[in-house]
């Protein structure tokens, strides 16, 4: 038995010493409360009761109360012209699932309660999930209830009919410490769940991965890796040490080392890192090398491109088979304006190559090293920019002598 739908209410709390609120402490880089809503049964119609100072929610109905409304101010403004049944959350509690909601609702509904609690743990005398008929909800609140637990011992006092089920202890979010030991518990969850469907974890204690990625079998997180929400990694893949993915596409069998990778995509038999920073908006392609100490930034890199070392490549597209020699930079802006590069298939930039854009390299270019590429080349062309080598015979011995030393 259950609802078609179901009011529910997550109400805000007070600031921490750290001046963060409950709902929107994050655990595994996800704020709680969104956690939260997610775990509730899809007929749950969730409602964000929340302080006129504590900021919204992305996608959840916010109710707005003043600064300093408490418990009673605060339901009672939620439940503003409500029918029916009401579920409470008075403090967000991420690691419960979606399995133990509906236990609460369907046992609200089967016992034909007015009051319904989710007891969680061996405790009896503190709750922070209940299902309320709104008219008992109504009663009580003219008693001016100053929590959920004074609510249902108020139900009690009044012979509203109650009931409780039981489930296995969680913690309720309110400070940063409270968070810490409730994302060690989900941390648990997600790692092993993973784990279970083919992924190696080498250390789950040290290994940091969202409930909301995407990650294939066969593949292999390495300590210090921390796995934001959005990331999607293919099958085969070797990811870190001490790496960073956020939104993050990686291919099938790509190796990502001690690098960090935001909102862009990689492809398939590539190499990234050490110590790569790839930037918001990059696309690079299959069996490319993205070595030590390059960075990129909305960058369309061609497939069996390397790109070595210490390397800079901001608002460009590169074609495939491209070698980029160490210390080449694109130089994409003036102070004011940030321009475009093209560079075609099969060049070969020299080492400490600049390229100033806007510019544009045809296929099978090879740029001498120290070269500064400030106008177009031609396909098949070498370009050349740097003063001729001059020697100037004993200059430097007489330089020392000048200051004391010998030859």
């Amino acid at each position: 038995m259950s609802y078609n739908k179901l009011n529910t209410i997550l109400l805000g709390g007070k600031k921490g010493a750290d001046g963060k609120y409950p709902v929107q402490r994050e655990i595994l880089f996800t704020p709680t409360g969104r956690l939260v809503a997610d775990a509730l049964p899809e007929q749950c119609r969730l409602f964000y009761a929340r302080q006129q100072s504590e900021p919204e929610l992305e996608g959840i109905e916010s109710i707005v109360c003043p600064d300093d409304a408490d418990f009673t101010e605060m339901v009672s403004t939620a439940i503003e012209g409500m029918e029916g049944d009401v579920m409470l959350l008075s403090t967000p509690m991420p690691e419960v699932v979606s399995e133990e909601y509906q236990m609460v609702m369907d046992q609200h509904v089967e016992a034909q309660t007015a009051v319904t609690t989710l007891t969680c743990g061996a405790l009896d005398d503190t709750w922070h999930i209940a299902v309320y008929n709104v008219d008992v909800l109504r009663d009580i609140l003219t008693c001016h209830p100053l929590s959920l637990t004074h609510s249902i011992q108020i139900a009690g006092e009044i012979s509203a009919k109650t009931g409780a089920c039981r489930t296995h202890s969680h913690i309720d979010v309110r400070s940063a410490c409270d968070a810490y030991h409730a994302q060690k518990t989900l941390q648990h969850r997600v790692n092993s769940a993973l784990m279970e469907r083919g992924v190696s974890i080498l250390d789950p204690e040290y290994t940091y991965i969202s409930p909301y990625c995407e990650i294939g079998s066969g593949t292999t997180i390495l300590p210090g890796t921390m796995i934001r929400p959005g990331s999607k990694i293919g099958c085969g893949c070797t990811i870190g040490p001490n790496t960073i993915l956020d939104r993050a596409e990686i291919g099938d069998r790509t190796s990502v080392n001690s690098s960090q990778v935001y909102e862009s995509c990689v492809g398939a038999d590539a190499t990234v890192g050490p110590f790569a920073y790839i930037r918001p908006g990059c696309r690079v392609g299959d069996e490319t090398r993205i070595g030590d100490f390059v960075e990129l930034k909305k960058a369309s890199i061609g497939n069996g491109t390397k790109v070595s070392h210490l390397t800079y490549i901001g608002d460009a597209t590169v074609g495939e088979r491209v070698n980029f020699g160490c210390g080449t930079v694109v130089v994409n802006y003036d102070g004011y304006v940030k321009s475009q590069t093209v560079i075609g298939d099969d060049c070969f930039i020299g080492c400490n190559t600049n390229l100033v854009a806007p510019v544009e390299l045809g296929d099978r270019v090879l740029t001498a090293a120290g070269t500064t590429v400030t106008k177009n080349v031609p396909e098949g062309a070498l370009a050349v920019a740097r003063a001729r080598q001059e020697n100037k015979e004993g200059w430097n011995d007489r330089r020392r002598r000048m200051h004391g030393q010998d030859k």
